[in-house]
Parts: structure tokens; C-alpha cells; sequence
């Protein structure tokens, strides 16, 4: 027997370079042929697959034949084989042999390889007349056989035309010729919105929820709802007999199934009842009983004691018509939340609740459910039944009996769940003056135990006084301790407990005028306070202002954005006069930053006038520092230090208030042109000022100068980014010790503005200078909150320090901005959004 020459790859070339290959069939055996497929590259395949195929007929060993065609599939899933076989036209002949092998040869094992084979090949060649050539394939006694048959057809028709073979796999008696056939409906169904099924489908499909097989059911429940919403409107026979709307019939089918031994088949159930609309109340009520027929009975007692005739009778029946389901169906929903599952519970939640939305009786029978669903042991499950009950809380009112099992998730040690169920309280309708009285109380419980959720308590007293203004009327004189001969001490306005209760009252004030006649002398004055401390949160009292004789002066902002506008441009006036009026120009930057501390009305304006003129200012101490600094090591240090921080200021402005897109890039040049004419030794060069400035969104003017004669800097509506520390707070007087070789954890909860949490994270600042910036991975759903966690850690101190925590939000820099990010040296820049808190660590050697 001659040797094989096999082919000769070279590294060094692009293409394959081919030794030659001589070879005498008659005496090769199999083996050298499934080296030869093996072997085969793009330029030899045109030669020798040919007599390899010549082969693979003319061999009568059934072994000899799959192993060639197990190799032969293998290496037809190479695109650049495929491709020159097509352009030599040789799949056609490639094709034409192998239906006629699999015509003629009756083994499975061989047919199933031969279809493997033919699924390789280009789609174009894989027509409705090829799959009639195929005898067969389909009636095969082989399951594996039927299922490439299938996937043939799938791959080779378009899906309208394959829906007419897919009927027939979906009776199939392996359960993976059912599973493939019912799954690419599926897909083919939600890929194609306009596809046409028939209605025969859905009838298959119905019966498909009985398969044994769990992922055959799964797929059933997943192709229902796509045939109820191509056929909504077609009717079918009920299981009384009678005809119901396709939508129902299809709804009372899936209920069946929430009793499945299988989870996922439940999960997914559970998941699609809640995808149906328009369902008739009186399925989804039987949805919520396990009893059968609970309807009809009307007013009966649970139990009879037997001793009196009739003692269980109904009180009323109803007389009319009642559409009922199955006995196996009734109490699906309640099933669901019994679910030893907590997937299935968490999507019977979100079923009822998208059910609820869209019918009021269906949401008054829901929430009691909905209620105890709040002692689920799942944390996620918890958290997806406050936000269904916000969303039809305002359909119905939560009873006194139901207050109790909501209220107690305020004791959650979950920060989103307590947060979330401060929204739902504030957009309640209580049932009466009791449960007002009771949510507050346990909302100051709340505030005592977790100071942190205080901001979150005060938006929740505000609905509840929006929503509640007639109870909160009856319990004024309660709230405000007015009593009819005794006069009161004067509440402390730094009692938090006192402004919750005061916002509360001023909020339903708003709504019931008869409020204010409770008022104390004192009340006015407290008012004004804290609608100056909490603006978004307190309404606006024109009665009030009566009171005190004095105008609404804090609800007009106006004339205090023309003084800073003014402040501004006298800032610049002095600016102008040279290094003299520094001390000047820097006490006017100083007297508007108090303003912002003190007015969280007007503090987003104060900032930007803040940020705005102390880049300005930087500008002249560095001009400073070029014209007075001596020319040593010392200085230059200094100098560099000092441009660092003129670079920093200039990025935090441009990040903290991103709207005002115009006058960042403004700032931004003229920051880049006094360095690139002041300060050689930043290196900012021509070519980076004409790479920025050739990003920029509008034309600048000649000079600043200009500029602001011609515009107002500070608007009204203006926003900032920013962040509050919650927890921890300021605390120097409580040292935190642990050992010097452990950490110790610290809890950040902040709230924030405008800040997207992902490129949020935490500074800590130690005594001798050094930052550590850490920015764990966090998952919080809450909208504009942040929490993390931090660890603090060091060598053994001989003496209690004080670390700066503090919050900062990475500045994303563009391609434009890359001179900025040269000059920093930094991988990342982080900006401060938030104030720093101050905490007393002593890591110390253990005893």
C-alpha cells in the first residue's frame, strides 16, 4: 500500500501550500481517509472530497461509514471550505450523493450522520425540493433521525412555509423532537410579530401543558401568549361546554399549571399570567380562592356544628351569571405565593400586580394577599410587593388591620425596603383619623431608631398630609398639642421628630384652610423656618405670610440671582485691576459660599457662583506665584502643586454642572490658554489648544469680558451634582479602636443628585495626607441613594486620629479633554460631590 502524503501547511505564507497526494483507492483503507478529511484545506478540498465521497458509497462497512462522515460534517463547518466548493459548483454533486445514500441505505446511526452532513451545507442549496427527496426522514422509527430532519427543515424554509412540517413534529413521541419543534415556534413567534400561525396551533399547544417531558410544557406556556395575541378575538369551547373568549380559555389553561411539579414550569406560569389583559374580574377573583364556586356563596359560615338544619347555607346567593374555571385552577394566584419558590412567589407578585393595575375589583380582593406577602422570608419578594402595593394603592385605601403588617417592615435593617415603603405610605389613602395617627407614630419610631432615613421620613409625611388632609384636620389639635386652658411649651425646631410632625401638617394645611386656625403664636415663625430649611418639602401659605405681616419673599428667587449676576461682574471688575485686589475678590468668593450653607433654596446657584469665580481666582494666585517665585527646587514644586489644583477645580466645575455645556467649554479654553501662555512649563502646546478648541460647540468670544457683559452666568432652573452623607455623621468625640491588623467596616449611605451610583465611590482621607479612593461593587435599586461600604485600616498609632469620608464621582473625560487628563498623570479622576465627614479611628496594637 502507497504511503499518504498529507498536506503541508507554511506559517510564513498566506495561503496553504499542498504536497502531492497519491493515493490508490482499492488499497486504502478507511483510516487513510479520515486522515485525507482531515487534512483537507481550502485549496485541495475541490480535489480530493470527490473520491472521498466516492468512497463513503462504495465501502459496505457500516462503522467504516459514520466514522468518514463524523469527519466529513467536522470539516464541512469550515466557511472557506464551503466556499470553494461553491464556487466550483461541487456542492450540488456533493448533495445529490448524499440524498441518495441516505435513500438507499436503511441504518439510523448512518441517515442521522447524513443529515448532519446536509445541514453543513450552504442554505441557498437547501430547498422544499430537497426535503421532498428525503423519503422518510420524518417517519423515521430513529428519534435523533426525526429531530435533524426537523432542524433540516427549519434551517432550509422560511417559517411560514415551515409552520406546515412543525405541525406534525409537535405529535412526536420522543419528547426531543417535541421540545426542538415547540421551541422554534416559539422563537419563530417572537422574531416575527407578523407571522401568521393558525388557530390549530393553539389547540396543540394546549395539550403540549399535559407533556411529560418538563421542557416540552415550558415551551407550551412560553408559545400561548403568542397565539392569544395573534387570535384574541377568536372564541373556543370552555370546559363547561360553553363558548369563551380565546384570551380566558388560554388564562384558565396556564391557572391549571401552577400546581406543576416542575419550578421552572411554575416560575414561567407565573411570570405569563400577568402578561394577559382585559381578563374578566370574576376569573381573577377565583384566582385568589382555592374554594370552588366561592362566589355563589355569599355571607355563609365556614363550618356547620350539624346541629341545625341548613346551619352553612349561604346568607345570599348570587343569582346571576358566573363564569367559573376548573376546581384544578381555582386559587392559581394563591398558590403562586405559597410557593415554596421564591422566583415563583416574586412573579405571582408581579402578575397580581400588573392584573391590579388594570382592574379596580381585582385590586381590592389583591390587597389583603399583597399584605401578608410582606412576611415573605425573601428579601427581593419583600422588596417587589411594596412597589405592586404603590401601584394600585391608589385605587384602593389600606384598612387599620392591614396597617400593622405594613408599618412593621419599618424595623427592616434593608435600607431599600424601608425607603420603598416610605413611598408607598406617601402616596396612601388612609381609611380613617386612627391609622393616621398610627403611621406617624411608627414613622417617628422610625426616625429614632435609623436617623439616617430623615430625609426619606420628610417626603413621607409630605404625601401623607397630600393624601390624608381631612384626617390630618381631625388630628391637628393633637399634632400641634393645642389645648383649650393649658398653654405649651415652644417645641425646639431642631427636634426632627417635630419637623416631621410640623410638615405633615403644613402639607394637609395646603388643602384644609381650617388647619391654620390651630395655629400657635409660634407656628408662623416655625413655619418660615422650615420652609427656608426644607423648600422642596413645605408649601407655599399665603395665610401664614398674613400672620407674620411680612411678604413671600422666599418663594421669589429672582433678585437674588441678579445680586450674584452683579456680585460677578464686580468680581471681574477687580480681577482686572491686578494683584492688589486679590484680598478683595477673594472675600466677595467667601461671602457667597456662606450663602450657600445657609439657603438650600438658592444653593445650587450659590455653588456655581462659588466653583465659577475660584477658578478665577486661581488664575491670579498662579500669576502670583510665576511672577514672585524663586527659581529653586522648592518652587518649582510648588508651582506644580498649585497648577494640580487649578486643573482639579477647573474638571470639578465642568463635572458638577455638566447642563450648562456652553460655558464649561468656555471655562475650559481659557483655563488651557493662560497655561499654555503663563505657564510654559505645563507643556500645553498649540496643537492641543487647536484640538480643543476645534471641539467646541459654539464660537468664543474675544474675551471673557465680553462674555459676561452680554450674559447672565446664573439662571433660576439651574441644578448641580451633588451628594449628602446619611451615615455616618461628623463624630470626633467617639474614637472607633480595633487592632492594627484587622479592618474596620464603615457603612456610607448618601443621598445624591444627578450622580449615576456606578461611578460613585468613597475618599478616605488619613492624618498624614495619604487618599485612599474605594469603589466596591454595589447593587441598590433605590433612585438617587448610594450605599457602600468602607474599610479602614493601618499600622498601630500611639494615639487616636481623625479620617475625612467623603463621596466623589469619577469625572468622564472625552477624547477632547485628554490635555487635562496629561496633566493630572491620573488613570481615573475623581471630583468631591459631597461634604467630608470627620471620624476618630485608633488602630492599636492588641493586648
Amino acid at each position: 500500500m502507497e504511503t499518504i502524503t498529507e498536506l503541508i501547511y507554511d506559517s510564513h505564507s498566506q495561503h496553504h501550500q499542498e504536497a502531492t497526494l497519491t493515493l490508490e483507492q482499492s488499497q486504502a483503507d478507511h483510516q487513510g481517509y479520515i486522515k485525507i478529511i482531515r487534512s483537507v484545506g481550502p485549496g485541495s478540498a475541490v480535489d480530493i472530497l470527490p473520491s472521498v465521497m466516492e468512497y463513503i458509497i462504495s465501502t459496505t462497512k457500516k462503522v467504516e461509514r459514520l466514522e468518514l462522515l463524523q469527519e466529513l460534517a467536522r470539516k464541512l463547518k469550515d466557511q472557506a471550505i464551503l466556499y470553494q466548493l461553491e464556487s466550483s459548483h461541487l456542492v450540488g454533486e456533493i448533495l445529490n450523493t448524499l440524498l441518495a445514500l441516505f435513500n438507499s441505505d436503511g441504518s439510523e446511526s448512518v441517515q442521522f450522520e447524513l443529515m448532519s452532513v446536509i445541514c453543513n451545507l450552504p442554505q441557498a442549496h437547501l430547498t422544499e425540493k430537497l426535503l421532498s427527496r428525503l423519503h422518510g426522514a420524518a417517519l423515521s422509527s430513529s428519534p435523533l433521525v426525526r429531530r435533524q430532519s426537523l432542524l433540516l427543515v427549519l434551517r432550509a424554509l422560511p417559517p411560514d412555509t415551515s409552520l406546515k412540517f412543525l405541525t406534525a413534529y409537535l405529535d412526536d413521541d420522543d419528547p426531543r423532537v417535541r421540545r426542538t419543534a415547540v421551541q422554534h415556534l416559539v422563537e419563530g413567534a417572537s422574531s416575527s410579530p407578523s407571522l401568521s400561525i393558525p388557530i390549530s396551533i393553539y389547540h396543540k399547544a394546549v395539550s403540549l401543558l399535559d407533556d411529560p417531558c418538563d421542557e416540552v410544557r415550558l415551551h407550551a406556556v412560553r408559545l400561548i401568549p403568542q397565539l392569544v395575541s395573534r387570535h384574541s378575538k377568536e372564541r373556543v369551547v370552555g370546559s363547561a361546554g360553553r363558548m369563551v373568549a380565546l384570551p380566558h380559555h388560554a388564562f384558565v389553561q396556564l391557572c391549571v399549571l401552577m400546581r406543576d411539579i416542575s419550578t421552572p414550569v411554575r416560575a414561567e406560569v407565573a411570570k405569563t399570567l400577568g402578561e394577559f389583559d382585559a381578563i374578566d374580574p370574576e376569573y381573577l377573583k377565583q384566582t385568589l380562592n382555592k374554594k370552588v364556586m366561592g362566589s355563589m356563596r355569599i355571607g355563609a359560615q365556614e363550618f356547620s356544628s350539624g346541629r341545625t338544619w341548613a346551619g352553612d347555607a349561604p346568607v345570599r346567593s348570587n343569582t346571576g351569571d358566573v363564569n367559573l374555571i376548573p376546581p384544578a385552577a381555582c386559587g392559581a394566584f394563591i398558590h403562586g405565593m405559597e410557593d415554596e419558590l421564591h422566583v415563583v412567589r416574586r412573579n405571582t407578585v408581579q402578575s397580581i400586580c400588573h392584573q391590579s393595575v388594570g382592574c379596580v375589583q381585582f385590586a381590592e380582593s389583591s390587597i389583603p394577599h399583597l399584605v401578608d406577602m410582606l412576611n415573605d422570608e425573601d428579601q427581593d419578594v419583600r422588596l417587589l410587593t411594596i412597589t405592586s402595593l404603590q401601584s394600585v394603592s391608589e385605587k384602593v385605601n389600606l384598612r387599620e388591620d392591614q396597617l400593622d403588617t405594613v408599618t412593621s417592615v419599618l424595623e427592616e435593617s434593608n435600607v431599600e425596603i424601608r425607603h420603598s415603603l416610605h413611598d408607598l405610605l406617601a402616596c396612601c389613602k388612609l381609611s380613617s383619623q386612627v391609622a393616621v395617627r398610627k403611621v406617624l407614630k411608627d414613622l417617628l419610631d422610625n426616625l429614632k431608631k435609623y436617623p439616617q432615613d430623615k430625609s426619606s421620613v420628610f417626603k413621607c409625611v409630605q404625601g401623607l398630609g397630600n393624601h390624608n388632609a381631612n384626617f390630618v384636620a381631625l388630628l391637628a389639635p393633637e399634632m400641634l398639642s393645642k389645648h383649650p386652658y393649658l398653654s405649651q411649651t415652644e417645641p425646639s425646631t431642631d427636634d426632627v421628630a417635630y419637623i416631621a410632625t410640623m410638615i405633615l401638617v403644613f402639607n394637609a394645611a395646603k388643602h384644609k384652610s381650617t388647619i391654620l386656625s390651630f395655629f400657635h403664636e409660634y407656628t408662623p415663625r416655625h413655619y418660615s423656618y422650615i420652609y427656608c430649611l426644607l423648600p422642596d418639602r413645605v408649601p407655599i401659605l399665603p395665610q401664614v405670610y398674613k400672620v407674620l405681616d411680612s411678604p413671600d419673599t422666599y418663594s421669589d428667587t429672582g433678585p437674588f440671582i441678579d445680586t450674584l449676576n452683579q456680585l460677578i461682574r464686580e468680581f471681574f471688575r477687580l480681577t482686572n485691576g491686578g494683584q492688589k485686589n486679590f484680598p478683595v475678590a477673594s472675600r466677595i468668593q467667601k461671602e457667597i459660599q456662606k450663602i450657600s450653607t445657609c439657603s438650600p433654596r438658592v444653593r445650587s446657584q450659590s455653588l456655581f457662583a462659588v466653583q465659577f469665580l475660584e477658578i478665577f481666582l486661581g488664575v491670579m494666585y498662579l500669576k502670583g506665584v510665576v511672577g514672585g517665585r524663586k527659581r529653586t527646587v522648592n518652587g518649582k514644586e510648588k508651582l506644580q502643586k498649585v497648577v494640580l489644583e487649578f486643573v482639579r477645580k477647573v474638571l470639578k466645575f465642568g463635572h458638577v454642572f455638566v447642563e450648562n455645556e456652553q460655558l464649561v467649554s468656555l471655562v475650559k479654553y481659557y483655563a488651557l490658554q493662560f497655561l499654555h501662555r503663563h505657564i510654559p512649563s505645563a507643556g500645553v502646546t498649540e496643537e492641543e489648544m487647536g484640538r480643543f478648541e476645534s471641539t467646541m460647540t459654539s464660537s468664543k468670544p474675544s474675551s471673557l469680558t465680553e462674555f459676561l457683559s452680554n450674559t447672565k452666568l446664573v439662571k433660576p432652573d439651574m441644578t448641580h451634582r451633588s451628594a449628602t452623607i446619611l451615615s455616618p455623621q461628623t463624630n470626633t468625640d467617639r474614637v472607633l479602636k480595633f487592632p492594627f491588623h484587622l479592618s474596620h467596616v464603615i457603612d456610607v449611605e448618601a443621598e445624591t443628585v444627578q450622580c449615576d451610583p456606578a461611578h460613585l465611590a468613597v475618599k478616605v482621607t488619613y492624618p498624614g495626607g495619604t487618599e485612599e479612593v474605594c469603589q466596591p461593587v454595589t447593587e441598590c435599586h433605590l433612585k438617587d441613594y448610594y450605599q457602600s461600604q468602607v474599610f479602614l485600616s493601618g499600622p498601630a498609632w500611639s494615639v487616636p486620629g481623625c479620617v475625612r469620608v467623603t463621596v466623589v464621582s469619577e469625572c468622564q473625560l472625552g477624547e477632547s479633554d485628554a490635555v487635562f487628563k496629561r496633566l493630572l498623570g491620573e488613570e481615573k479622576v475623581w471630583v468631591e460631590v459631597s461634604d467630608s465627614v470627620e471620624l476618630k479611628i485608633h488602630p492599636s496594637v492588641p493586648r
